[in-house]
């Protein structure tokens, strides 16, 4: 019994050793580590308020330069003048037509118009209103057809008289131009007027008597 126990003490102490060299302390080849750099982080001061931060793509813009762009060249050979609105081109004057030619015939105390068609007169003294008779002499002219074929000047002369009321009255044939067809176109110029407007009221006397002498002249209308 007493080497029993004396042969488990052995293998305890030898279990024990075993125990103690496996756990013991190896030496383990290491790298050194590299040295380490500290680093301090400073937080950024904020401007103070109402001050805008100015952006980066502004600060990108800014540092862009200008391109220069060249100034166009001016054409030398250009010598029109700019039109204004001071030179605008006037518009061609009008042509107005020539006045009729009013005159006192001469020992008669009348007046004489002369137009397109001949020249009208006016019999008796006083009568004063050229619009009137402008009037008048315009719508014979209207009415006159002389006939085509005409040679040379021709004259015809047709007397009438115009009553207060403006009605033509007593329409005679006072000198023939020897053309059957001028003397009739004369006459009718007369008669397809009608009436006229009545005479002016400042008028004294109650009629108005004319001799119109119409004049063919293929020449002049040529």
């Amino acid at each position: 019994m007493g080497g029993s126990f004396l042969l488990s003490v052995a293998l305890h102490v030898v279990v024990g050793v075993a125990m103690i060299w496996a756990t013991g302390p190896h030496k383990m080849s290491s790298k050194p580590l590299p040295s380490a750099t500290v680093v301090r982080l400073v937080r950024p001061k904020l401007p103070p308020p109402g001050i805008p931060i100015p952006s980066r793509e502004g600060q990108a813009e800014e540092t862009k330069p200008a391109l220069e762009i060249p100034a166009p060249k001016k054409d030398k050979e250009k010598t029109e003048p700019k039109t204004t609105s001071a030179e605008k081109p006037k518009p061609a004057p009008v042509k107005k037509e020539a006045p009729r030619a009013v005159k006192s015939s001469v020992g008669t105390g009348g007046k004489e118009l002369v137009g397109k068609a001949g020249t009208m007169h006016v019999g008796g003294e006083g009568f004063e209103y050229d619009f009137y008779l402008a009037v008048v002499q315009s719508k014979i002219e209207q009415n006159f057809r002389p006939p085509p074929g005409v040679r040379g000047q021709t004259l015809a002369t047709v007397a009438f008289r115009i009553e207060k009321n403006g009605m033509i009255t007593s329409v005679t044939l006072a000198k023939s131009s020897g053309n059957l067809l001028i003397d009739q176109a004369a006459e009718r110029a007369i008669r397809a007027a009608g009436r006229f407007p009545p005479l002016p009221p400042q008028y004294d006397k109650g009629v108005l008597d004319i001799n119109f002498e119409f004049v063919v002249n293929p020449a002049a209308s040529g």
